[in-house]
């Protein structure tokens, strides 16, 4: 049991010999080795003189009978070089990373929301892998020592916040973590930015056409060899997942966490009930769970740089000790659709200090506002001529990718996870229809659902008790960075 939970569902690139007996050891180019954990898929292609390699899952919406192994043949097989392949990724869904090797390119990249992730050194040799911690695992870098970053991440602000974090920086000098809308060039050893586009008709297109993505994922994922879970609450994501989880007919079981914490009259458990008690179905209600165990805690931690234990880690300890839920287990769940919600409030920003602001950092934290004014000239451009709001972009390269997909990575030591919305071309359309229409998410999502089940907008979406409406009218009436403020001062 300890091999398997060490590093589960991982990766690292190395010319280091294989440190872990049972993982799986792949040539690439030169004398480096792919090394992966043997619960993490792998799909190895070569064709003439082109090769991809595929690490974890996806499924293709506009051919749902295709397994790993055809969709990668066929994306693969349709291209002349790696901004072809990029291309021709635009419509899977999944959690995913693809390498891709010839004689002029070495390059890897993941899925739209990095949801599997990829580190990187930048010191006298090249190592990647899925986090920082297996990158020490095998050739050792010292602490990130930064001043600036070492205050930040003792602050109480950085503990309350889940350990929310930005840019591409790690606790180790010279890791980073490759972000969204970037990949990794193997010959050059760098970082560098892409972007891929689609052809945006309009408005009512781009619903139809997200529907269709969303429910087709869901049929595709239906015919592979997984014991499905979906997790369903009171919110718009999961009402948005369920609906078109129910659209496609898909064979899955419902499921909520109460972590311990939630009351039989929380409004998740409430509605969630109602819901599937009117449709026929049951709920499956994770209660009175079990402490966590030494070593579910020594491996959670161990794992992932930086991992709090929280409330919903107790669910994760379920997953992997319950004979309930086997080892093909595949959890559904609504992340991501934030990339195409207003989440800041505001479309665009002029300054790093700005966004700095409107995430809620203190104002004495003062660490990322460089960065932050880098990337706003860096993508000023990008937001005009893709016709999507400026803070949308910076959500999902971001926050997302540092805080939204962290758990998801947590996760692993327990079970896998789908997400229907890691989709590139949805998150493109929805954030381009929003942008277009100077709408928020709440309509998007009210459309997606009327088109596939009317009855499910009769449920309240989050409804607040007492204590929350308190706090949302609170929050509406302030600035986020004056919110978070409030919040300090109530942990004192």
């Amino acid at each position: 049991m300890k091999e398997k939970l060490l590093f589960r569902r991982q990766f690292v690139i190395t010319k280091e010999a294989n440190k872990l007996e049972s993982w799986k050891e792949t040539k690439l180019f030169d004398d480096y080795k792919l090394y992966t954990h043997p619960d993490l898929n792998i799909v190895d292609i070569s064709m003439a003189d082109k090769r991809a390699i595929l690490l974890g899952f996806f499924v293709d919406p506009d051919n749902i009978n295709y397994s790993d192994y055809d969709i990668l043949k066929d994306i693969l097989g349709k291209s002349d070089n790696f901004a072809d392949f990029q291309q021709k990724s635009i419509s899977l869904t999944g959690r995913w990373i693809l390498i891709y090797i010839s004689d002029k390119e070495k390059k890897i990249f993941n899925d739209p929301a990095t949801s599997r992730h990829i580190y990187y050194s930048s010191g006298p040799e090249m190592i990647l892998g899925s986090n920082s911690n297996i990158i020490n695992y095998y050739i050792d870098h010292a602490e990130n020592k930064d001043p600036e970053f070492t205050e930040y991440i003792s602050s109480k602000f950085y503990n309350i916040n889940e350990e929310e974090r930005y840019s591409d920086a790690t606790g180790f000098e010279n890791i980073y973590k490759l972000l969204p809308n970037h990949y990794y060039d193997m010959d050059q050893k760098t970082s560098q930015r892409y972007w891929l586009e689609i052809p945006y008709i309009d408005y009512n297109h781009a619903i139809d056409r997200s529907t269709e993505l969303l429910v087709n994922s869901f049929k595709a994922i239906d015919k592979r060899d997984y014991y499905k879970i979906l997790g369903l609450t009171a919110g718009f994501d999961s009402r948005v997942i369920y609906a078109a989880a129910s659209y496609a007919g898909i064979d899955t079981k419902y499921f909520l966490s109460t972590m311990n914490i939630l009351k039989a009259d929380h409004p998740d458990l409430v509605i969630a009930k109602e819901i599937l008690n009117d449709y026929g179905k049951d709920l499956i209600i994770l209660d009175k769970l079990a402490p966590l165990t030494d070593e579910f805690a020594y491996y959670y931690k161990e794992n992932i740089e930086d991992s709090q234990i929280l409330p919903k880690t107790l669910t994760a300890q379920h997953f992997l000790y319950s004979p309930d839920f086997p080892e093909n287990t595949l959890y559904i769940t609504g992340n991501n659709s934030a990339v195409f919600k207003d989440f800041y409030g505001k479309r665009e920003a002029s300054s790093g200090k700005e966004i700095s602001k409107l995430t809620g950092i203190p104002k004495k934290y003062t660490i990322f506002n460089e960065s932050f004014d880098r990337w706003i000239g860096e993508n000023k451009d990008l937001v005009e001529k893709a016709n999507i709001n400026m803070m949308d972009l910076f959500y999902w390269e971001h926050r997302l990718a540092n805080f939204g997909v962290k758990y998801v990575a947590n996760q692993d030591i327990a079970v896998d996870e789908f997400s229907a919305f890691n989709n590139r071309e949805m998150f493109l359309l929805l954030m381009k229809a929003k942008y277009e229409n100077k709408i928020d998410h709440r309509v998007i999502f009210k459309d997606i659902i009327n088109k596939l089940d009317p009855k499910l907008m009769t449920y309240p979406i989050n409804p607040s008790s007492g204590k929350e409406k308190i706090s949302n009218i609170v929050k509406r009436n302030v600035s986020k960075r004056t919110w978070e403020n409030i919040k300090l001062v109530l942990k004192n």
